[in-house]
């Protein structure tokens, strides 16, 4: 059940929750919103290389999930943010989880009712295979792929319910207020899809970087831990010292004997009929309320 928690004292001061300075950082005005597996990560440092942009240095800070960092505070939350920048902002995907995390929006618009959102999306069967990889990846899927999917405890299909998540958003943000990008619209048509969203977050919209030629965080890269690793890992945790620094070993892991490739999952078939109707329900719901088609997602297929 959750816990009722009412930020600290700032809220006052802060007038209902604007996002002026204060006396230590600066509520954010731009939030990426998520969604999981759909680019976050990138978007959050493509962001973050426009002189006018400051992004927090921890990417996903959560604070609007009750589980996670609510219960910090506004102060906590405010002093993660430049105040002399222009524009502020976060990306936690967790915060389109509902139901697993419900309540986000409610928060979210106490504390920062002017914010801008932006939402990147994928093919919603991508989505959920990426998202399996990366639990493979970190050691937590016990159960085969179906059971593993179709967990009343797990967030894979509700992630990919676009359309159902952005929907709690606007009832409290309106549409214009929120950007709603494609993840291959950062891949295939990264200048453009930048500039579109320098120009919604008010910022010079004709900044490049010779970074944002840079593609990060590929799945098909991603690799399970065989049993030595695991061991190894066990090893370390309880260690003083380790021979090689966390970004060797990170790389260490990603070659067998310490990494095994993760092979591409089957979503479709491990998804009943009724819960693929209701992805592709959802993604036409998405359709009529951005205006565009994602005719390349295999949701569409019978």
């Amino acid at each position: 059940m959750e816990t009722t928690h009412t930020p600290g004292r700032s809220d006052a001061a802060l007038g209902g929750g604007g996002d002026g300075a204060g006396a230590v950082g600066a509520l954010p005005n731009l939030i990426v919103i998520g969604a999981q597996k759909c680019g976050t990560s990138v978007l959050h440092y493509y962001l973050g290389l426009h002189p006018e942009i400051s992004m927090s240095q921890t990417k996903e800070l959560n604070f609007f999930v009750a589980e996670r960092n609510w219960r910090r505070g506004v102060d906590w939350y405010r002093a993660r943010f430049n105040p002399r920048a222009t524009v502020r902002g976060e990306a936690s995907p967790n915060y389109t989880a509902d139901p697993v995390f419900a309540g986000v929006p409610e928060r979210m618009h106490s504390v920062v009712p002017g914010a801008s959102l932006i939402y990147i999306v994928r093919d919603p069967l991508e989505r959920i295979a990426a998202h399996w990889v990366h639990n493979v990846a970190k050691g937590r899927v016990k159960a085969d792929l179906h059971e593993t999917l179709l967990n009343p405890r797990s967030s894979y299909i509700a992630r990919s319910r676009y359309h159902m998540q952005l929907q709690r958003f606007l009832r409290f943000y309106p549409l214009d207020r929120v950007l709603v990008l494609e993840q291959n619209d950062l891949r295939d048509r990264r200048a453009e899809t930048l500039r579109s969203v320098f120009e919604f977050a008010g910022v010079n919209p004709g900044f490049s970087h010779a970074r944002f030629r840079q593609e990060r965080h590929k799945t098909g890269r991603k690799t399970q831990p065989t049993r030595l690793a695991t061991r190894l890992e066990e090893r370390r945790a309880r260690a003083r010292r380790h021979l090689l620094p966390p970004e060797a070993w990170a790389l260490a892991r990603e070659y067998w004997p310490l990494g095994r490739r993760i092979g591409r999952p089957d979503i479709r078939s491990a998804l009943p009929d009724e819960v693929l109707a209701t992805l592709r329900e959802d993604a036409e719901g998405l359709r009529r309320l951005t205006d565009r088609g994602f005719e390349h997602w295999s949701i569409w297929r019978m």
